[in-house]
């Protein structure tokens, strides 16, 4: 098998989902139709006189132009966006940290159990469904109303009486905490019966629940906490204003520094520009709200699918599991092998960048330096062996009288 990297690259260059292409063509489109609509006037519509005084007007819009600094702006607008969007993916809560240690400290077989890991498990995903419904388009098209969580199995008829009759008055739509305090109560309830042993495997397990409350808190204040609507609406304009006025000051036939005349009939250049500054601002405004159901946004639906799968194995079917060993397994080797295909594939290995350098022998001797005791008394070999017995003893005792080399 041969693995081509151009032809890898060539799909990504041309692929439509979540592509430059799919973001901008409609904007170029329209770039365009106007372009050439002032193009086709100015070249077929206009007298000579009408053409000459136009071009004026075309190379005065054009200076202009280079006035935006569009790249800063778009630079530091998109690299903001950016850095927002990675920190939202990062706080993306996963319960496998959570359950691993559910899984390591409540320890047992019987049903009681079984039942609380499986229960502690289905609280951290109802827990997910409740908060990410707030915030992200595809859990609310999913479950919409409560009534859509009991018939998923993810709450019981009667956890949702429960659920219902606690009041909240500031925000009666925000509960999704609630799950999360009844884990809590289970885990101080294993440790009041004996589950757990020692306040530190309660303090273990309510630390990762914090950790996995903290994701969703902190991606509330994201949803929330938006950039600022000003910011966006000047590298917008930016952008828009700055293709505004290339309508006219990229207009062919045209002149350059030399007052020569140049005649392009398709402005490669502009077009360029336009699908790097656009795009640019595209990406921005994709990025700012990645809770969507856009083809760049976060697939929470997936995230919650693999969630219940990976806890309910984590919390049930693997717990306490692990292949037998055996005694004679302390002979077996092991050789990490190479495919054919990863064989071929070039390698660069960890060098320290120090590794080859070498040092003469004159470099190496030791000396002494004046004030040091100790490096007074530390003396190369070859040295020592030149004094007499008065001298070492000197150097026994101290630096005094240290004969000078």
């Amino acid at each position: 098998m041969t693995i081509s990297y151009s032809d890898t690259f060539l799909k990504l260059l041309f692929r439509w989902k979540g592509s430059l292409w799919k973001a901008i063509w409609k904007h170029l489109l329209i770039f365009l139709t106007m372009y050439y609509i002032i193009n086709a006037y100015y070249r077929f519509g206009m007298t000579k006189e009408q053409q000459n005084e136009f071009i004026k007007y075309v190379m005065l819009v054009d200076g202009w132009t280079k006035e935006i600094p569009l790249t800063f702006l778009l630079g530091f607008y998109v690299a903001m966006i950016v850095r927002r969007w990675w920190d939202c993916c990062q706080l993306i809560s996963w319960p496998d940290h959570l359950l691993y240690n559910v899984s390591a400290l409540i320890r047992g077989q019987d049903p009681e159990t079984r039942i609380i890991r499986k229960t502690i498990a289905r609280y951290a995903i109802l827990t997910s469904v409740l908060a990410w419904r707030s915030i992200s388009l595809r859990v609310l098209a999913r479950y919409p109303t409560d009534d859509h969580l009991v018939d998923s199995g993810l709450m019981t008829k009667e956890e949702m009486v429960m659920f219902k009759s606690i009041l909240v008055h500031v925000d009666p739509h925000q509960k999704w905490w609630v799950p999360l305090n009844w884990i809590q109560t289970m885990m101080v309830r294993c440790f009041e019966k004996g589950t757990l042993t020692h306040t530190n495997e309660l303090r273990v397990l309510l630390d990762a629940l914090e950790k996995y409350r903290n994701g969703f808190f902190q991606l509330f204040i994201y949803d929330w906490i938006a950039i600022p609507l000003v910011y966006t609406q000047v590298s917008t304009i930016s952008v828009y204003g700055y293709f505004l006025f290339a309508l006219i000051g990229r207009q062919y036939p045209s002149k350059n520094e030399n007052e020569e005349i140049v005649d392009v009939y398709v402005p490669i250049f502009t077009i360029l520009q336009f699908l790097f500054y656009v795009g640019w601002l595209k990406v921005g405004e994709d990025l700012m709200f990645p809770f969507g159901a856009d083809d760049e946004d976060f697939e929470f639906n997936y995230i919650l699918e693999r969630n219940l799968e990976v806890s309910m194995l984590i919390v049930d079917d693997l717990h306490n599991q692990v292949p037998p060993v055996y005694v004679e397994s302390l002979d077996d080797e092991i050789h990490l092998l190479h495919t054919s295909a990863s064989s071929k594939l070039s390698n660069h290995p960890q060098r320290q960048h120090l590794r080859k350098l070498k040092f003469n022998v004159d470099a190496m001797q030791v000396q002494a330096v004046p004030g040091n005791h100790l490096n007074e008394r530390e003396v190369s070999v070859s040295t020592t062996s030149k004094l007499s017995f008065a001298d070492l003893e000197n150097l026994a005792n101290g630096p005094k009288n240290l004969p000078k080399f």
